[in-house]
């Protein structure tokens, strides 16, 4: 069996798992196109799905599916959702460290939460039409859910963090063309929680993404520019940010949020010293772990759980 056959056949195998977890209806899976409707482009390559259950990652997504938890949670009003974009530097997604088990720890704490497969490798156009299109379709389903559609947030790590950040300030333009009455309802997120996000400061921007010659830094200031692509305007969705000072991609976060500031619009930024990039909730050390209490209260604050 060559490699690529064994690549594959290993995905089918752990996909079958992931179908059979469904049955247990701890999740359930929409897919957030419509059969044959799906604007920009695939994966030029079959889906790949590496690891295992406990440590789970995918990569060439053509098919992107919001598998959706429902809080766990007797009260009888509705709750807010999360919407949970993995990080992977759009190459591929750390599903299960950065969706999986923070999509079962919010519903545990009676939050609704979807983890969206959105399209990689070197697809950011196609991640922005799915981030777009899974925010609408979230608000479309609020009745059966039993969520508040003024209520869906998204929150990402990493990449998807950068994912996020670029669905809470490019919604006023949509991404793709109307495909059914579902593209009618706003895309725009409620609120925002960025976890160590990366590319939203210009010079890493530039260097990984732009079209201009990597940037060296100018001045102090220039440091903590937002990228351009981010539009912060006084509709940007109230945000909450966590990153550690030895994190590499630290700028990100201080940029996002020092543009936050000059716009007036409500920002929280919680900055701790020690912790690296990509540690999710199992990983976290102190102090950095108070992180998912942080923003659990947060989300209590902001009306996400029901009373």
């Amino acid at each position: 069996m060559n490699a690529k056959k064994l690549i594959t056949t290993t995905a089918a195998a752990l996909l079958a798992v992931i179908a059979a977890n469904a049955q247990t209806q701890e999740f359930f899976v929409e897919e957030v196109w419509p059969e044959g409707k799906m604007p920009g482009k695939p994966a030029a390559e079959p889906e790949v799905v590496w690891g295992n259950e406990v440590d789970m990652g995918i990569s060439h997504v053509s098919k992107p599916t919001l598998e959706i938890y429902p809080a766990k949670s007797d009260k009888k009003t509705q709750t807010g959702a999360v919407i949970i974009n993995p990080g992977g530097a759009y190459q591929g997604l750390s599903y299960t460290l950065e969706g999986r088990e923070i999509a079962r720890w919010l519903s545990d704490a009676g939050i609704t939460a979807a983890i969206l497969k959105y399209r990689v490798p070197n697809n950011r156009e196609g991640a922005l039409m799915d981030i777009q299109r899974a925010i609408r379709l979230m608000r479309s389903k609020s009745a059966e859910l039993k969520i508040n559609p003024d209520k869906i947030a998204v929150m990402g790590f990493s990449a998807g963090a950068n994912l996020s950040a670029r669905a809470s300030t490019l919604f006023e333009k949509d991404s793709y063309a109307p495909i059914d009455n579902i593209d009618a309802l706003s895309a725009r997120p409620s609120f925002t929680g960025l976890i160590y996000p990366a590319y939203c400061d210009d010079p890493r921007f530039q260097e990984h993404w732009g079209t201009k010659a990597p940037l060296v830094s100018k001045d102090y200031n220039h440091d903590y520019k937002l990228a351009e692509e981010l539009k912060i305007t006084d509709k940007t969705p109230p945000v909450f940010i966590v990153e550690t000072q030895e994190d590499e991609w630290v700028n990100s976060s201080l940029a996002y949020y020092l543009a936050m500031k000059k716009a007036g619009r409500p920002a929280e930024l919680h900055l701790f010293n020690k912790g690296a990039h990509g540690y999710g909730i199992r990983n976290a050390t102190q102090p950095v772990r108070q992180w998912k209490d942080l923003f659990r209260e947060w989300l209590k604050f902001n009306g996400f759980m029901a009373e």
